[in-house]
């Protein structure tokens, strides 16, 4: 068996790809774009090499790409009508699995980068819930401008398409302005088509979908094309010009499926792969399998042929071209078939189309991406991280250019890390909190100035590889036990133990038989407050806090309880550091406290994102605002906090890392946060 082709959906990738990788067999699955689980198989992550061989080849680029594309489109239409669409606002509705979880982590970031304001970011399980969640959106833009305002809702059949569809009409006909024109609220009623596209503009609802077929609205029934005339929506597809999609209509009488397509290229991809290990290597294992693939999809500088074999003559020459060890340029049905340099696994050129269903046909408007696109230093698309010109402007517009500020001389230094999540799942959070306890007490701060709170459990959990022993990757130190170089460390506190509340009183000081170890109110001491766990904002339908292990919702610290504390405490300077999701959303209500400065690797919308996949243990054993926190704090302790910005901004992925209190707290051009993680020891 050359290679194995499947699974298509993310789901089963996601189970199956383990063993793939235990094995080595080539995986090449056609149309799987879920980012969290395609990325778990990379050969690198941000650089550090975690999976050793290659295995797995995603023909499709992950849906972090599609996103991009959605949100971008939205805005590119936003500023044509910018007449009418003023501060453009949607709404973003995606499936509560592995494929949908892409689409909700990712639209916060591009929202922002296209300054869309998102007022929602919901998943859904299920039509019923998909379709209740529309309507409560609905009434709340009832009393705002819906000509201002978008819904995207990742669909995952035509019938869901369909249903949405319906509701958007059956929604509007209940409206009092339908009811004083119009005798008949029925949506089937043949009477009301034409007067319902008068009313669409104010029900704007997009799709993105991995594939919408006439055959599948047929299927439905005969009103279909008629509920759903006029929508629009986004999926990927085979680009038009390598001829596959013509050829086939041609043959067929219809257009061909984005799966067809992709399955014929991995076909290909496979039967190509065997011919040139047959006449290069002799004989076919994995691993050759695996470095034929390489060569066939990462070598276009050097191809000798270019253009799309999937037609009998084509293939018939490059096979030829392979038996005689000549490389390709390749592209297949879908396009250009081509994998980035550092993970391997990730596709890197994706068409999509942009359809319209109008007179009972799916008319295709637009193409995007496909052939072409290819340099030579294509990274996978969730490796996207802006420029540092970029940071630069983020850093103006939160920062400013500070003023300088004058402060009592420092007495003493403390800080007080919190892991506010449990359960081995949540790994990443503990070996945050100890990436920066090691990272003072390199820098000298003595064990009883650091006040540590952990989950006494995770590392001892059976599904710990390693028991008793945390690391940030694979090749690191014990940042628990300790090692040559780092100390074991000394936990104060069980989060078993403690409330939300509890922290606050270990923040003011106030010592029980409970609490024996508390921070010291000292109006000349700097204090750390750093956390790590998961977090919750009012833009998902929560509260904004950071959840406490596994409360319910409401019962976390939330950002109320953190401004009453802080506005408790006693310092000469508080830095908080904080990792958890919609980190911002928690910290920004002590802007303006004088002394505090606020860091969030995420801003108030986003979700903040793991690093370092453990294949073994199946868990990912970082996050990455704090490594790069960690890792650069550590090279550059006397950096200024502005450099310390434009490094972390310019190296999270997926999320807009955020500063708030500049005004108050100094000139952060000149400040440095060296004085919250290096120990003076003249004290």
């Amino acid at each position: 068996m050359i290679a194995i082709i499947g699974p298509f959906g993310n789901e089963n990738l996601a189970a199956f790809a383990p063993a793939c990788q235990r094995s080595g067999k080539p995986l090449i699955t056609p149309t799987a774009t879920s980012e969290d689980v395609i990325r778990r198989y990379a050969v690198t992550t941000s650089g550090m090499r975690i999976n050793r061989d290659p295995f797995l080849w995603s023909l499709t680029e992950s849906d972090v790409s599609f996103t991009g594309l959605i949100m971008s489109r939205y805005a590119s239409m936003c500023k044509y009508y910018d007449k009418i669409i003023h501060n453009p606002c949607a709404a973003f509705f995606s499936p509560d699995d592995a494929y949908g979880m892409t689409f909700n982590y990712w639209a916060p970031f591009y929202s922002l980068q296209v300054d869309i304001n998102l007022q929602q970011n919901l998943q859904y399980q299920g039509t019923e819930d998909l379709l209740s969640k529309l309507d409560a959106y609905r009434r709340i833009m009832d009393g705002q401008s819906k000509a201002a305002s978008a819904i995207f809702c990742v669909a995952e059949t035509a019938k869901q398409v369909y249903d949405v569809a319906r509701a958007n009409r059956v929604a509007a006909m209940n409206d009092e302005f339908w009811k004083m024109f119009h005798d008949s609220d029925d949506p089937d009623d043949p009477a009301n088509d034409q007067d319902w596209q008068l009313f669409k503009s104010s029900y704007r609802t997009y799709f993105a979908t991995p594939g919408v077929h006439e055959e599948d609205l047929d299927a439905i029934g005969p009103r279909s094309w008629k509920i759903l005339q006029g929508y629009e929506g986004f999926s990927p597809y085979a680009d038009p010009s390598t001829g596959f999609e013509l050829s086939y209509e041609v043959r067929f009488g219809c257009k061909p499926g984005f799966e067809e397509c992709k399955f014929y290229d991995a076909l290909m991809l496979s039967g190509f792969a065997a011919c040139y290990v047959a006449h290069t290597a002799g004989s076919a294992d994995n691993k050759s399998v695996n470095q034929a693939i390489i060569k066939l999809t990462m070598n276009a500088d050097g191809a000798e042929l270019g253009g799309a074999a999937w037609n009998a003559t084509s293939m018939e020459v490059y096979l030829h071209a392979l038996e005689n060890g000549q490389l390709l340029h390749f592209a297949g049905a879908s396009g250009e078939i081509s994998f980035d340099k550092d993970t391997y696994t990730a596709a890197t050129s994706t068409t999509y189309v942009h359809w319209q269903i109008l007179d009972g046909k799916i008319h295709h408007r637009n193409y995007f991406g496909g052939s072409g696109k290819r340099t030579s230093d294509a990274n996978a698309a969730w490796m996207y991280l802006y420029s540092e010109q970029q940071a630069r402007a983020d850093f103006d517009d939160q920062a400013g250019g500070g003023t300088v500020t004058n402060y009592p001389a420092l007495t003493d230094q403390y800080a007080v890390l919190v892991q506010g999540s449990s359960g081995f799942d949540n790994y990443r959070h503990q070996a945050d909190v100890l990436g920066i306890y090691q990272m003072l007490r390199s820098g000298g701060f003595p064990d009883d100035h650091i006040i540590l709170v952990l989950d006494k459990n995770m590392a001892s959990d059976i599904n710990n590889p390693e028991r008793g022993v945390v690391r940030n990757a694979e090749d690191s130190p014990d940042l628990l036990g300790g090692s040559d170089s780092l100390p074991a460390a000394m936990v104060d506190y069980d989060s078993k133990d403690l409330s939300p509340h509890d922290i606050t009183d270990i923040l003011l000081g106030k010592g029980s038989g409970r609490l024996p170890t508390v921070l010291p109110q000292d109006a000349g001491a700097n204090v750390l407050l750093y956390w790590s766990g998961h977090g919750s904002s009012i833009s998902t339908g929560e509260a904004d806090e950071f959840c406490w292990r596994d409360y319910p919702p409401g019962n976390g610290f939330g950002a109320g309880l953190l401004k009453e504390t802080v506005g408790g405490m006693k310092f000469r300077k508080l830095l908080i550091c904080v990792e958890p999701c919609y980190g911002e959303a928690v910290i920004r209500p002590v802007e303006g406290v004088h002394g505090v400065l606020g860091i969030s690797g995420a801003s108030a919308g986003e979700m903040s994102w793991a690093d370092h996949w453990n294949s073994s243990a199946r868990m990912w054993m970082c996050d990455r605002f704090s490594l790069n926190l960690t890792e650069y704090l550590s090279l550059n302790p006397d950096t200024s906090f502005r450099d310390l910005f434009l490094y972390c901004a310019a190296h999270t992925l997926g999320s807009h890392t955020k500063i708030i209190g500049a005004a108050t707290y100094g000139n952060l051009y000149l400040e440095s946060p060296g004085e919250f993680v290096r120990y003076a020891r003249s004290l």
